[in-house]
């Protein structure tokens, strides 16, 4: 169970590369967690910086339920 709070999301394109970065803190520490992807590949690909490995992906589902939590949809 993570105390989790999204601090700063920022999206980046690049010459090869488009993505999003969160900026979290929590009572586990803080970090980055960076989803990106090559602009001719639907591939999408995470670095997390430990928080999560190979098929785990716990802490993205978390930090994915609070990005949409900050979401307003507008009718």
């Amino acid at each position: 169970n993570y105390e989790l709070k999204i601090d700063k999301i920022e999206s980046f394109a690049n010459s090869k590369y488009l993505g999003i970065v969160f900026e979290w803190s929590g009572n586990i520490g803080w970090g980055e967690y960076t989803i990106y992807r090559e602009y001719d590949s639907d591939e999408w690909f995470a670095e997390s910086e430990c928080m999560d490995r190979g098929e785990d992906k716990d802490f993205l589902r978390e930090l994915l339920k609070q990005f949409a939590d900050k979401i307003r949809v507008v009718d």
